[in-house]
């Protein structure tokens, strides 16, 4: 596929990394009336399922920080200011 030798490092190995996780599910969608729409609705389900796992943690990560009496947003806007005075 030439158009996907035209984008950016970054974006084709991601593209590249996703195909190849979608590929281990063809027996799935490959069964749909349209195999390609198939594959689209398997790879959004797989980005689905990542977002929903990355969620997750930072939900974790904010619950174990505000029992820490931590004010994560009040911490994050510390950091971020510090961050800014910096450039």
């Amino acid at each position: 596929m030439e158009w996907i030798d035209d984008l950016p490092e970054r974006v084709n190995v991601s593209l590249e990394s996703l195909l190849d996780r979608v590929e281990g599910q063809e027996d799935v969608y490959m069964q749909a009336e349209n195999a390609s729409v198939g594959q689209i609705w398997v790879a959004m389900a797989l980005m689905n399922d990542r977002i929903k796992k990355l969620e997750d943690l930072v939900s974790a990560q904010r619950k174990a920080l505000n029992e820490e009496d931590v004010e994560v947003d009040k911490h994050l806007d510390r950091r971020l200011e510090e961050s800014l005075k910096r450039y």
